[in-house]
């Protein structure tokens, strides 16, 4: 029995040494896909107030330090006693620098689609927002910095400031936005 049992701790402990060479010769290169979503505020530069913003972001990252998403932005305001609403859909590169096990900066360029929509009677806005209806489509640029933290293998708390630059003249001119959220890793 003694002789059994000592012969199952040696087969388990070679067996345990075999999975950790193995971890060494290929390890975890940091590529998944992965969702976020966010929430946050907007400073929206033609506009005299801010608005919520809220965002989902889908994308697979390369290795642990690039990856590609595609992403949805919804901003919601009341400016001048009427609805401002705003979607934007993006596409962008990212990089991350990984400065530990837990936290990691990351930076994100892209271009995106943005539809800006008016609805409501506006008292005192300019007046091309006075006749009720408004909406109007545009290319707009993506630049944006952020920080990470690793909860666990399938979970990051984020947080970014990011900003869309719009490449025509449009309702909101550009727009800086701040969020928090949450990634799930898959």
């Amino acid at each position: 029995m003694k002789k059994l049992f000592l012969a199952l701790v040696l087969v388990s402990g070679a067996g345990a040494a075999v999975a950790d060479a193995t971890d060494t010769i290929q390890p975890y290169d940091g590529s998944t896909a992965y969702i976020n979503v966010n929430t946050g505020w907007a400073s929206i530069h033609n506009l005299p107030t801010g608005s919520w913003a809220g965002s989902v972001n889908a994308g697979y990252n390369f290795n642990r330090g690039f990856a590609l998403e595609g992403g949805y932005n919804v901003l919601a305001s009341s400016q001048f006693g009427a609805t401002a609403t705003s979607n934007i859909f993006d596409v962008a590169a990212k990089g991350t620098l990984p400065l530990s096990d837990v936290f990691s900066l990351y930076g994100r360029a892209g271009i995106g689609y943005g539809v800006d929509g008016w609805s409501g009677t506006a008292t005192g806005s300019p007046s091309w927002l006075c006749a009720g209806q408004y909406n109007a489509n545009y290319a707009t640029a993506l630049v944006g910095l952020g920080g990470s933290f690793t909860l666990s293998k399938h979970f990051d708390l984020r947080i970014e400031d990011y900003a869309f630059i719009p490449f025509s003249n449009t309702m909101n001119g550009g727009i800086n936005i701040v969020t928090f959220g949450t990634q799930y890793n898959f």
